[in-house]
């Protein structure tokens, strides 16, 4: 299930009828109390403070969609802000979209215009046309870096493979993908998707674990088995995030967000967290040779991964 910021908080002052209610939002906006998204589309500064980082893009999205032609699709990083893909690092400033190759239409100063020979076969929210997922995740295995698409690509599998748990975000599954990038031309792109679709897998359920797979495979690392399951004394069940055979050692992505997020909290405070993910690691530890966690600036660094990785036992 698709979900947008609510669109009402948008501004629209050039449909004002009332002279003098037009004037008063141009003035809210030269005093910083309205934020400019597109031409002629506005939103309050203290409802803008109050989204995070996605919310703020999809509103854009939302915004420059008033600008598009009647050919025009969402897509790429848009679609994916749309379809709720998690995104490593910073969304665009700009909004993408799709026209046909034979369009006349061209770029603008908030809409990216990319023209492509093959169908969009758009789906609908709310108004706006935006490619299918399946089709972003190849969009975006073509153009972005290879752990920006990986995490997306992780995504759309995993969502697929656990409706229950995905709280009604739609996936993707690799019959989809792989059907999709087999009508692609040689072109621009084709190679960079067929690398992505070969590395990504479902059973990687947080970006964190994607970033951190991505950095694996550059130093060479040999391939973890990913959610591998043990059993603590105690016979609970555990699955870790990475786990090597060969070594019996075991390591988890452990992001901030486990801690703060109420999705991952789950009704528990923070302190309830920290005192169960600590419960979990001594019922894991006893049962490796070697066991190991980090967080975002050790998933996305060469150096600090491939330290970590030796200390707990890891080698190649």
């Amino acid at each position: 299930m698709l979900t947008l910021v609510d669109h009402s908080a948008l501004v629209y002052p050039q449909r004002e009828l009332d002279l003098g209610v037009r004037r008063q939002v141009y003035r809210g906006a030269r005093k910083g109390e309205l934020l400019k998204l597109a031409p002629g589309v506005y939103v309050r500064h203290d409802t803008w403070d109050e989204l995070d980082v996605d919310e703020r893009y999809r509103l854009r999205v939302r915004a420059a969609w008033e600008r598009a032609a009647p050919s025009d699709v969402l897509s790429h990083w848009s679609a994916a802000a749309l379809w709720e893909l998690p995104i490593l690092g910073r969304w665009p400033k700009d909004v993408h979209v799709v026209g046909s190759a034979i369009s006349n239409s061209r770029s603008t100063s908030v809409l990216r215009r990319h023209t492509e020979s093959w169908n969009a076969r758009p789906v609908h929210l709310d108004g706006m046309r935006l490619t299918a997922l399946s089709r972003t995740v190849v969009d975006m295995a073509r153009v972005a870096r290879f752990p920006v698409a990986v995490a997306m690509g992780d995504a759309a599998l995993w969502r697929a493979a656990h409706p229950q748990d995905a709280e009604g975000l739609a996936g993707a599954s690799r019959q989809e993908l792989e059907e999709l990038w087999s009508l692609l031309d040689h072109g621009r792109g084709f190679a960079r998707a067929r690398r992505v679709l070969d590395f990504i897998d479902g059973r990687a359920n947080r970006p964190g674990e994607s970033l951190s797979r991505v950095t694996m495979q550059a130093l060479g690392v040999p391939a973890p088995e990913l959610q591998h399951t043990v059993f603590g004394p105690t016979g609970r069940r555990y699955e870790l995030d990475f786990y090597w055979p060969e070594f019996n050692v075991g390591a988890e992505f452990d992001g901030r967000a486990k801690y703060t997020d109420p999705r991952y909290l789950a009704g528990r405070t923070p302190d309830q967290a920290v005192y169960e993910e600590k419960l979990r690691e001594d019922e894991i530890r006893p049962q490796l040779r070697g066991y190991g966690r980090w967080d975002w600036s050790v998933a996305g660094s060469e150096v600090a991964l491939a330290q970590r990785l030796r200390r707990i036992g890891v080698r190649w």
